[in-house]
């Protein structure tokens, strides 16, 4: 217990940055610096637009759960999720969350924009966008999309679990941006990085990033080069033999 202590201190630190920082846009906006202003009545375009935004972004994360959790409970694990709303997103939960938050700051914001609150507090509303910009950052490259792309799939293809299945979905499939998969599969490559945030740390090449042989084939005893395998379906015998 002693010995893990320390990153497990670590860890809880790490957790209450992350929730104070994405808690910005509200804990600011309900600071004393904040509420000393006159404040406006809620219904500006801007509250609105936040609201509907917040709505959407909910919603796309409530159903895409939902649409998971049943595709799980009636499709074993070589089954790849491709329905719904997976059809146009890899990960349309995370896009939903982010979504939820820039909604939060957009309302958070309002009184600073309508020319309520001057002096510092007005800097401090509309600083707290480092609170949805911090939880996209961990959502693309620390706890989200990132520990779920690559380890996947590798997995996937050292298993011989569907990989080619799984790749098809990668290749057409938009990582976190909603978008057609007949038209994102067609998309040039410098796109996909770009505009719809694939970004080469998600990618995996069984080439670079395996060492396991390609699903299908096996590694001779004498650490040779890998030879087919095939499965004889004749009744004198069931069992797997390798092709020398």
């Amino acid at each position: 217990m002693r010995q893990k202590f320390f990153p497990f201190l670590g860890f809880w630190i790490l957790q209450m940055l992350w929730v104070w920082t994405v808690s910005l846009p509200v804990t600011v906006l309900n600071s004393p610096a904040v509420t000393r202003y006159p404040q406006h009545s809620f219904g500006t375009g801007r509250d609105i637009a936040g609201i509907v935004l917040y709505s959407i972004g909910l919603a796309i994360e409530a159903v895409s759960d939902a649409q998971k959790y049943r595709f799980r409970s009636k499709h074993d694990s070589k089954a790849v999720c491709d329905k719904g709303l997976f059809a146009v997103s890899r990960h349309p939960n995370y896009f939903g969350e982010i979504i939820v938050h820039f909604a939060i700051y957009m309302i958070a914001v309002s009184p600073a924009a309508n020319g309520f609150v001057r002096g510092q507090a007005f800097k401090a509303l509309y600083a707290t966008i480092l609170g949805p910009f911090f939880l996209t950052f961990l959502l693309l490259f620390v706890s989200g999309i990132s520990l779920a792309e690559r380890p996947k799939a590798k997995s996937r293809y050292e298993k011989g679990n569907n990989w080619q299945g799984y790749k098809r979905w990668l290749d057409r499939t938009s990582v976190l941006i909603p978008f057609p998969p007949q038209l994102y599969e067609k998309m040039p490559t410098i796109l996909k990085r770009t505009v719809f945030l694939e970004f080469p740390m998600y990618v995996f090449d069984p080439k670079k990033h395996s060492s396991a042989p390609q699903p299908g084939r096996t590694v001779n005893e004498d650490g040779g080069e890998p030879a087919e395998r095939y499965r004889d379906d004749s009744p004198q015998s069931g069992e797997e033999q390798s092709v020398e």
